[in-house]
């Protein structure tokens, strides 16, 4: 397993790891507290077959469950195209999780085919959902100019919310800071303080709109 590939299966377990845990708050569904006592006894197996009819019938927070379960091949065998599949649902009802996890995923090319244009699609969706993991690939995406025209401007702004952003893991949160001390080298001292201006006053977008399944991926370059 190469270290990109074992830092992607990382951020994804973290992110979901403690998902069930997050699952809203109301009358006990048939299947969501057996899920949930199996998790916690490490019974993976039978947690997702407890997750899946829930996820299957459109609870958003276990469709992501059960994509990371696919991706870490925790209580089924590992299957990035179904982690894909499952995280394209999630991503569609408007989770900003899912949609960084699938951006990671068109990113990288994993259970997709490499596909830049629907990567950026995806996590600026999620970077505009307050995700800093998205907010820093998008700035790489954007200086760089793949899937989306360059522009070292936005991309400096997409640093400066991801350096701030509370959930970005500290080794990511260093190569934000670098990324953004790279960028800001090359700007205006107008340039600068005009996206240090705009960060300050930023918020995260809520109540994302449900989203019509994306197309068909295709490979970008």
């Amino acid at each position: 397993m190469t270290e990109r590939r074992a830092h992607v299966i990382r951020v994804v377990a973290a992110a979901f790891a403690v998902v069930v845990c997050l699952a809203q708050a109301g009358p006990a569904r048939a299947g969501l507290e057996e899920g949930r006592a199996a998790w916690k006894d490490g019974e993976y197996s039978r947690a997702f077959e407890e997750f899946l009819p829930l996820a299957t019938a459109g609870d958003v927070t276990l469709q992501n469950q059960i994509a990371a379960m696919y991706y870490t091949g925790q209580g089924v065998p590992q299957d990035y195209a179904k982690a894909a599949e499952w995280f394209r649902k999630a991503a569609a009802a408007g989770s900003p999780e899912a949609q960084y996890c699938l951006g990671k995923l068109y990113y990288y090319g994993q259970g997709v085919p490499q596909n830049f244009e629907e990567a950026v699609k995806q996590l600026t969706d999620a970077a505009l959902g307050g995700k800093g993991g998205a907010q820093y690939l998008l700035a790489t995406l954007q200086l760089y100019g793949k899937g989306i025209e360059a522009n070292p401007v936005k991309a400096y702004f997409w640093t400066l919310l991801a350096v701030a952003a509370a959930d970005l893991p500290d080794d990511e949160k260093a190569s934000a800071t670098a990324l953004r001390d790279q960028i800001q080298a090359t700007l205006s001292k107008r340039q600068i303080e005009s996206m240090q201006a705009m960060a300050r006053t930023w918020a995260p977008r809520k109540g994302v709109p449900a989203q019509a399944s994306p197309a068909p991926p295709r490979r970008g370059g």
